[in-house]
């Protein structure tokens, strides 16, 4: 609950002033920014009473989510889901990803000139792993790092296998695949 509420006031208010700006630039691309809101939001409400959701719905989330983040950042920000079939009806805690892609562009610089590199894939351990490239902020926002924690707790409410984070070349979060029942 946390979580979602934290996200909301943030994030609708960055999004309304993007819709701002596009009305006028781009009617047809306010439209469909604005078709891609009201899906995220959907998510957002139709989770609210859940512990877990399938990946393939956090991963249709993270695409709008995505959209949303292209028409602000353009070439700078690069998203790749590489997740195979066999794994989409795997569960998870919602909004997981989302908060993992939304910390990525947080805690970095995003420019034309470096790039913020993202990409959510099933690594080598057959853990779901979010991963991006590193051009930490020379100011950083204020972080009390709820975010991971959150996400931490929730799965240790579920599985024994722990979230595992690695801050090197590059970060990354590597999530255990939860049984689908």
């Amino acid at each position: 609950e946390a979580l979602k509420s934290q996200l909301s006031p943030h994030y609708l208010f960055n999004c309304l002033n993007t819709i701002s700006s596009l009305v006028y630039i781009s009617p047809e691309q306010a439209e469909n920014y604005i078709r891609r809101l009201v899906q995220t939001y959907q998510y957002i409400l139709n989770t609210k009473n859940k512990k877990l959701v399938p990946l393939s719905e956090e991963l249709d989330f993270v695409n709008a989510y995505k959209f949303l983040l292209k028409v602000k950042y353009e070439n700078a920000l690069k998203l790749t889901i590489d997740i195979p079939e066999s794994i989409h009806q795997s569960m998870l805690p919602p909004l997981t990803l989302q908060m993992l892609v939304e910390n990525a562009v947080k805690h970095n610089d995003v420019s034309d000139d470096v790039p913020l590199n993202i990409k959510i894939c099933l690594d080598h351990n057959n853990l779901i792993t979010v991963s991006n490239t590193k051009n930490e902020k020379k100011i950083q926002d204020t972080s009390f790092k709820i975010g991971i924690e959150n996400i931490k707790r929730r799965y240790r409410f579920f599985t024994e296998h722990s979230v595992q984070i690695l801050n090197a070349e590059k970060f990354s979060v590597s999530l255990p695949i939860l049984d689908t029942k």
